[in-house]
């Protein structure tokens, strides 16, 4: 209903487990790492604890779908059973024969997965079970749990154990009669819902997953969300939705903290929100009520963007300008792009690509901001003499016709047709806003690189020059150490790259595929574009990603974020570990990508 509306690829706020969309703020970190200690080699009995609705089950799906190299799980998501059939879910999940012969007894399956353990380990393979829902195992077979600890050999446990459940599992483990099995339990976390600041991150992780506006939500909208939901993902899902659903049906372009108090009004259980007096009021747990009076007082304030500290209002219109930008400039503006020509290698960044939502905002939200548009610090015009034009090098003007803005390049121009078309895209409507460019998998890149930067991203790009006082927008195809090539209304010519420098606007907009699905990779993503990133750096390093023993593990580890940020100091790139738009691109310049483009390699015929 609402997709189209604000741009979402998915539904940004479904309440399905789906790792894709796993948010990990402190807490998620740590969980995530204790359940990839229970599944690891010393692994052997813990537990994980948390609140209905805070993630338990994605954290375990994310598990399972990283398909762990030598790792067999076992799942359980329905621990209503019986000793016996409890073993025998567990057999058959592990594909032990017998498991479903209904007259196999107890003895029988416990020496038939006895036995399987045994094969398993002499082949280096480790076993793991993992029971959801675990404050709902009964104490037999909580006892039949802790017999099956004492498989193992003289150095290792044969079947590794996380229970995972609801509060009421630690009441359980601490009952005096289970005692036994609770001293066995060598590891225990309790995951906690989310504060304020990572409410705010949550909500633009998901946002971003979604390829929609990121700054949907304002600060207050996230405030009064904390407060309602008290940081449960769950809630804060539901809330969202029926928010996101509540500003299309007002064509909303903001949804601020009134929109969000209405939707929990009308989606959260009556335990959180009671009808009073033909109103409504909180009904927060002890301790909140004042945070929810607050809330309703936010409501009637103005709303404010929801922004990153770092982030600043600018009344200007706005420069698209990227993430990974050139790191070379005066000290008071580190970031400012270096114009001059020089070999001299330059840095640019993925810093800020956190921040980056992942398609175009809606009408009116482009008129203040735009999603390339990360930190708002805009970069100051190199103007050095090399920057200048030169009278014996003068460019000539390319066209009147395609005069833009001195600050962004013009929408909807020929241009931006003859750039799709180099990419075999024909007839493509490009009036939208290039943040809104969404043609299969390519995206579109607004940024102001150096022209050095430009070369290392090897891919024909709309730039404006300054030629005569007039900004002028021309189509590069090609560059070389010595020349370019250029597409203006007066059709096709070569100049020399000295004479590309000095007219050089700083401007460029770049057609890029996004391969890997989303804008952004960062330590802590989990799903099929790690999975990307690490097949692209197995080719990059000469390995075959097939010849792999196992599959890909989905979650971005330490280990791939070293390779990464290798990658990125090779190339000239801010080693930050974060696979933006700019790194991305990096990446697939450095593999053959039969079909894309580059500065080499196009012709104009």
């Amino acid at each position: 209903m609402y997709l189209r509306y604000f741009g979402f690829e998915d539904y940004p706020f479904a309440v399905t487990p789906d790792p894709a969309f796993l948010y990990l703020s402190e807490s998620h970190r740590e969980a995530l790492a204790h359940l990839l200690y229970g599944a690891g080699e010393h692994g052997g009995f813990v537990s994980l604890i948390g609140e209905v609705g805070t993630g338990k089950t994605t954290l375990i799906r994310a598990v399972v779908d990283s398909e762990l190299a030598d790792l067999d799980i076992a799942l359980c998501w329905n621990p209503q059973l019986e000793v016996r059939e409890f073993v025998a879910s567990i057999c058959d999940e592990l594909g032990v024969i017998n498991g479903r012969d209904p007259m196999a007894s107890l003895k029988s399956l416990t020496d038939r997965l006895n036995a399987h353990l045994l094969k398993a380990h002499a082949a280096n393979r480790r076993t793991v079970l993992i029971v959801d829902e675990a404050q709902n195992l009964s104490r037999d077979v909580l006892e039949q749990l802790r017999l099956l600890t004492n498989l193992e050999t003289h150095r290792h446990k044969l079947l590794r154990i996380i229970l995972v459940g609801q509060p009421e599992l630690g009441d359980l483990l601490a009952r005096h009669d289970l005692r036994q099995l609770s001293q066995r339990i060598t590891a225990r976390f309790v995951l906690k819902p989310l504060n304020t600041a990572e409410t705010r991150s949550y909500v633009q992780h998901r946002l971003a997953c979604a390829n929609g506006p990121q700054h949907l939500f304002t600060s207050t909208a996230t405030i009064a969300l904390r407060t309602v939901t008290g940081g449960v993902p769950r809630l804060i899902n539901m809330v969202c939705e029926r928010a996101l659903m509540g500003a299309y049906a007002h064509s909303q372009s903001q949804i601020g903290a009134a929109t969000v108090l209405r939707a929990a009004y009308e989606c959260l259980p009556p335990r959180y929100l009671r009808l009073f007096r033909g109103g409504w009021r909180l009904a927060l747990p002890t301790g909140l009520l004042a945070a929810g009076i607050a809330v309703v007082l936010l409501a009637w304030l103005p709303d404010i963007p929801l922004t990153n500290a770092a982030e600043k209002t600018v009344d200007a219109p706005p420069v698209t300008q990227g993430n990974e930008k050139a790191a070379t400039g005066t000290p008071s503006d580190k970031n400012a792009p270096d114009t001059s020509g020089d070999d001299t290698p330059e840095k640019i960044t993925d810093a800020q690509d956190a921040s980056e939502p992942a398609s175009g905002k809606t009408t009116s939200q482009a008129a203040s901001s735009d999603d390339e548009n990360a930190d708002d610090s805009r970069p100051e015009k190199n103007t050095s003499a090399a920057s200048q034009p030169d009278k014996d090098s003068k460019i000539g003007a390319p066209g009147a016709d395609e005069q833009g803005d001195k600050e962004t390049l013009p929408e909807g121009n020929a241009k931006m047709s003859q750039l799709l078309r180099l990419w075999g895209v024909f007839g493509a409507d490009v009036q939208s806003q290039c943040e809104k460019l969404r043609i299969g998998d390519l995206r579109c890149l607004d940024d102001d690189p150096s022209l050095a930067i430009v070369a290392r991203y090897n891919r024909p790009a709309l730039i404006a020059l300054d030629i005569d006082g007039e900004r002028q927008t021309v189509l590069l195809t090609a560059l070389s150490d010595e020349k370019a090539t250029i597409v203006g209304s007066d059709g096709t010519r070569d100049i020399t790259r000295q004479a590309l420098e000095q007219h050089w606007g700083g401007r460029v907009r770049i057609v890029w595929r996004a391969d890997a699905g989303v804008r952004l990779i960062r330590p802590g993503s989990v799903g099929s574009a790690v999975v990307w990133l690490r097949d692209r750096l197995d080719r990059i390093d000469g390995k075959n990603p097939e010849s792999r023993a196992g599959k890909a593990s989905p979650v971005y580890d330490a280990a791939l974020g070293q390779r990464l940020r290798a990658f990125q100091a090779r190339q000239g790139l801010e080693d930050d570990g974060l696979a933006g738009p700019r790194t991305q691109m990096m990446l697939n310049g450095a593999v053959a990508s039969p079909g894309t483009p580059s500065l080499g390699t196009v012709k104009n015929g």
